[in-house]
């Protein structure tokens, strides 16, 4: 066996100033937004210094790129107000990394915003970077598996990588991007990665090969260089010079066996408190400490944390802004009336709140069936894919209760909405290639909330299939190789030929997923998926066919055959990487390679052969 650190690679580098596009225009662009301080303007301030420090320019742009560079609000705590939205999992990350390389390039010179010099900035992004790395690998994404928001986080880390003046951190930064592909090579289907994920975004999840996601997944597992695009944030990836994803990852990413994936990740607003006072490398006590982990799991209104969001929204001056102005209500309130005037009006902002993510993925070279389990049955949804179906032919299978909100978030579209997220959420359980879901849609109505449609639907593209059928209660689809059934508890009704909708306030359907290996036909599949008879009564889902049965109890236990089946998985439960929650170490097994990231030394070794 012989072992080895990671090493580097070469890569193509950034355009010179003048080419693909970057000329005078795309500077202003970036400068014109960095100084309105739009929503994504943390994006653009990245691609700004990728500028300022790998291109020749005209002396007048640099200054004013420079001048916009140093007149930036990098954080929440430094004075005034705009769009911005900066305590999201993703936008810490990219913010953070943006101000610690502003004032690593800037070092002895001034900060306007807020008057400090460059190596001060420098010290307080250090600081924030280690906390949301070492939070990161312990806890790993809050924001689970999304193909939108796990492309910035890997864009910033990538830039990081390529410009820190610090080994240590820079390891760090590498070590948690080698997470995140880990989880994208483990809940990939033939290079589309659309699993459960914590933020979802319509057309990235009906269209997974156009996500932010796509490039990057190419640029690491790849042959064929993905086209750069200067304007995505994800071209920081692209051209990264420095990180070299590890021979182990992309044994998992290429390899397409029969796998199942068992992964933990994020906390509950509840654990958090406990969860930062122990933990080992930076432990947590101070309210806005905490608070900058709840919001970045967007756990802004929930009754675990609206004390202190209120307390924060002060101390930060943050009242004017967006996302808090209608916490206004509240801000009269003494502290002990905070939680039980959350709870009488019930706001539907609490579904934004991503909760710890208990995630079932099975893959096989024909398809792919993901699923969170039991997450917050009846509670409201906001961004949340809960459970997503792959097929060979860009066929992607999923379904939802459509949302409606009476806000209007900055710089996207609200949700939850059609096919984005859930307006309430269901009972979702997954036993390998059969899933079970139970919708209740009598939960009590929540402030902020639109007309609650009383329905679920489901997207499934039948002009993509090349063989369907459609019953009264089901439906079935093949694809080459690859069959899916649906069975409901009510009446299915196409409404158009991507669209499936089955009427009612409770209701319930069961996903079979299932190969040419185990069905030599479409009438094969048909025959065997008539063998399973569902129901619906006393809020149990049951599915029964002559060999086994499943049975879902709203908000209780999920039993396969009489036994109940326990959603606690640990942080990565797989035949290629296995962890417990909240890990030191994580070592990854591909074909040829041995990767081992541990944490507390730091390490970071690749093994060729197996341990």
């Amino acid at each position: 066996m012989t072992v080895k650190d990671v090493g580097e690679r070469e890569t193509t580098p950034w355009p010179e100033f003048g080419t693909q596009g970057l000329d005078q225009n795309y500077i202003r662009r970036l400068t014109d937004f960095v100084d309105a301080r739009l929503y994504l303007a943390d994006h653009r301030v990245l691609l700004l210094l990728k500028c300022l420090m790998t291109c020749e320019m005209p002396e007048e742009l640099r200054q004013r790129a420079t001048r916009s560079v140093l007149g930036f609000r990098y954080s929440l705590l430094e004075p005034g107000t705009d769009s911005m939205s900066l305590w999201t999992e993703n936008h810490q990350v990219t913010v953070a990394v943006a101000e610690y390389l502003a004032g690593q390039l800037f070092i002895d010179q001034t900060f306007t915003n807020d008057g400090r010099v460059g190596l001060r900035h420098k010290r307080a992004a250090h600081g924030r970077l280690m906390l949301w790395l070492s939070d990161r690998f312990r806890f790993g994404f809050s924001e689970w598996l999304s193909n939108t928001y796990l492309a910035f986080d890997l864009a910033a880390l990538a830039m990081l990588v390529d410009h820190t003046d610090d080994e240590v951190l820079a390891r760090r930064a590498s070590m948690v991007i080698d997470l995140a592909l880990i989880d994208v090579a483990l809940h990939s289907f033939r290079g589309r990665f659309a699993p459960s994920m914590g933020r979802a975004h319509a057309e990235q999840v009906m269209h997974p090969e156009k996500s932010e996601m796509a490039p990057i997944i190419a640029s690491a597992f790849g042959d064929v260089p993905p086209e750069l695009d200067c304007d995505e944030l994800a071209s920081l990836f692209i051209v990264r010079e420095r990180y070299q994803v590890p021979a182990a990852i992309r044994e998992l990413a290429r390899e397409q066996p029969l796998r199942l994936v068992f992964s933990s990740m994020g906390l509950d607003d509840v654990e958090v408190r406990r969860e930062l006072r122990r933990h080992p490398q930076f432990p947590r006590l101070q309210m806005l400490e905490v608070v900058r982990f709840w919001w970045g799991m967007q756990a802004i209104t929930t009754p675990a944390t609206i004390v202190e969001t209120m307390r924060a929204m002060r101390a930060l001056d943050l009242r004017e802004h967006r996302t808090f102005a209608p916490l206004q209500r509240f801000s009269r309130l003494p502290v002990r009336a905070l939680r039980p005037a959350l709870k009488a009006l019930n706001p539907i902002t609490s579904g934004a709140a991503l909760h710890r993510a208990n995630v079932q993925t099975l893959s096989t070279g024909n398809y792919l069936l993901s699923s969170v389990q039991h997450y917050q049955p009846g509670g409201f949804g906001d961004q949340q894919h809960l459970w997503h179906a792959s097929l060979p032919g860009g066929i992607e299978v999923f379904g939802n209760h459509p949302g409606s909100t009476q806000l209007a978030p900055e710089g996207r579209s609200p949700s939850p909405d059609h096919w984005v997220g859930n307006g309430i959420n269901p009972d979702i359980a997954q036993h390998y290639n059969v899933l079970l879901a139970l919708y209740d849609l009598r939960q009590r109505r929540g402030m902020f909330e639109g007309r609650r449609k009383e329905l679920v639907h489901i997207h499934f593209p039948f002009v993509l299939f090349d063989q369907t059928r459609l019953g009264t209660n089901w439906v079935a689809g093949r694809r080459r190789k690859s069959f899916i059934g649906i069975l409901a508890s009510h009446g299915f009704e196409q409404i158009s030929e991507t669209e499936i909708v089955q009427r009612g306030l409770e209701t319930g359907y069961a996903v079979l997923l299932g190969d040419e290996e185990e069905f030599s036909s479409m009438s094969e599949f048909l025959h065997e998926l008539k063998q399973y008879q569902l129901t619906l009564a006393a809020g149990r889902l049951s599915l029964v066919s002559p060999y086994v049965w499943y049975d879902l109890q709203w908000r209780g236990e999920f039993q396969v055959n009489g036994s109940p089946v326990r959603p606690d998985y640990p942080r990565y439960g797989s035949p290629s990487v296995q962890a417990p929650r909240n890990p030191d170490e994580v070592v990854v097994h591909g074909t040829e390679h041995t990767l081992r990231l541990a944490w507390p030394a730091g390490e970071r070794v690749e093994s060729v052969g197996q341990d």
